[in-house]
């Protein structure tokens, strides 16, 4: 399916003579003679066609989009062209297509009508590009649930508008979108000006936490966001660095950092707060499928000398979580509460875990191999799901040999592809099935929840405006 020409985005008002109109003819041999020659004529209003051909839309004229070549083209002698503008795929079958929307009852699309004085052309593009395809890959649930696709699309562009730094992180992801799926477009976005969307994004949002402004907490929570997925490109091409995942950890935290510091209340206003909805965790369960082998490589630091020891704690936790997905996976199978499980994973990883692992102690890194290997189930979300086969093979060789047999069923999963096959590698498990149905109680239900840097899981009151902890009965603030 073709992506709709960004040109439109540009309006077209009054109309215009064609070049070498000069008024009426003398008699009616001269206009035969034109009619047959070169056809010249005035553009009456008309409705605007979407697919026409190239030269009828440079020359302002009406096309009938006859295929192969146009009546105008034919009665011009022009060879016709329909090539598809930048943006566009014309295969039907691709995976980069404009997917429809589901129409929820009643579905309105629309798009820019004018460019805004401080912004040009470029500009637009990518932001049309945004709300048409790159937001899908923000959430799980997008193209699925419209309030998340209302925040994406609508709630994200209206505070974009409000705060330049929020713009330029749209612009940027938008940009990084279109160099990773290469499509024809890409080369119109200049390579600097991409790295000027980046600089500024980046420059703009530190601004804005130092002035903290309370008008500006909602684009600064959800710049936080966007801001995790703009620093994936280190983990890419020349700009890829081993091991950059002990940094973008802390990116995570970041994101969690700033809920807690804007207390979130106009964010859970302002229609973005269903971004930050997910799943809570029940850690008794989570604890039965933590994968033995881990269970006793944490068993081990018995030690007041070990550098672990105080940070077991951590390690216990953090460990739930991964048993919170091998429970889903295993008993669901991949529905989407995995997905969203898996999507929002690395936010829960408590402060002490991350800063363990960032000192390059082997246990943190090869639990963090098990959460990269979670990573596959989120195809959807491109600059997610092609970050774990790159970061667990420079784990394994960071550590060495020695910690091979630890490393062995992340290593396992590296370039395998099929969502099953991933599934019965996790689970050691080569004849699993994915369960039919979703055995879910009314516990599934997502709310805003956060892990406190302690890891503990924290839920927010919108009443109160405050974080709690799980058993709602002490609050944080």
């Amino acid at each position: 399916m073709d992506y709709p020409s960004p040109s439109s985005i540009l309006p077209t008002t009054g109309f215009v003579e064609e070049e070498g109109f000069s008024g009426g003819l003398s008699s009616s041999g001269s206009s035969k003679a034109l009619e047959t020659s070169k056809p010249y004529y005035t553009k009456r209003p008309h409705r605007k066609s979407r697919t026409g051909c190239r030269n009828c839309k440079r020359r302002k004229v009406k096309c009938d989009e006859a295929r192969p070549t146009c009546r105008p083209c034919s009665l011009r002698g022009e060879t016709c062209d329909y090539r598809p503008p930048p943006f566009s795929s014309t295969s039907q079958t691709s995976s980069t297509s404009l997917e429809k929307r589901p129409t929820h009852g009643v579905s309105v699309v629309t798009e820019p009508l004018f460019i805004p004085p401080e912004r040009d052309e470029v500009d637009m593009r990518l932001l049309w590009f945004y709300t048409t395809t790159t937001y899908k890959s923000l959430s799980p649930s997008s193209g699925k649930e419209l309030s998340i696709d209302n925040a994406l699309t609508v709630k994200i562009v209206e505070h974009a508008f409000s705060n330049p730094f929020l713009m330029n992180c749209v612009l940027s992801f938008a940009s990084m979108h279109l160099q990773h799926l290469g499509q024809e477009g890409a080369a119109d976005i200049p390579r600097n000006k991409s790295l000027v969307y980046r600089v500024k994004a980046f420059e703009g949002y530190r601004k804005a936490v130092e002035r903290a402004d309370p008008a500006t907490f909602p684009a600064l929570v959800v710049g936080s966001l966007l801001l995790c997925g703009l620093t994936t490109q280190m983990f890419r091409g020349e700009e890829a660095t081993p091991l950059y995942i002990l940094d973008w950890l802390i990116m995570w935290r970041g994101v969690g950092s700033m809920v807690f510091t804007t207390r979130i209340r106009r964010t859970h206003k302002s229609g973005l707060e269903v971004l930050f909805f997910r799943p809570a965790i029940d850690m008794d369960l989570a604890a039965q499928y933590i994968p033995i082998n881990l269970l006793f490589m944490v068993a081990s630091v018995t030690d007041d000398d070990d550098i672990d020891f105080p940070a077991i704690d951590a390690y216990h936790t953090n460990l739930k979580y991964l048993g919170s997905l091998y429970a889903e996976l295993r008993n669901s199978g991949f529905h989407p509460i995995l997905h969203l499980r898996v999507s929002s994973i690395l936010s829960r990883l408590s402060l002490q875990f991350i800063n363990v692992a960032r000192k390059r102690q082997p246990r943190a890194l090869i639990i963090v191999a098990y959460f990269l290997a979670f990573l596959k189930f989120v195809k959807n979300i491109w600059w997610l799901s092609d970050i774990g086969d790159g970061e667990i093979q420079s784990i394994s060789k960071f550590l060495g040999p020695a910690y091979d047999d630890l490393l062995r069923v992340p290593l396992a999963t590296v370039g395998v592809t099929d969502y099953k096959a991933v599934a019965r590698i996790l689970l050691e498990d080569p004849s699993w099935e994915p369960p039919e149905g979703y055995p879910r109680g009314p516990d599934g239900s997502r709310r805003l929840v956060w892990p406190h840097d302690n890891g503990v899981e924290l839920h927010y009151d919108p009443v109160t405006d405050n974080f709690t902890y799980h058993q709602g009965t002490e609050e944080v603030w």
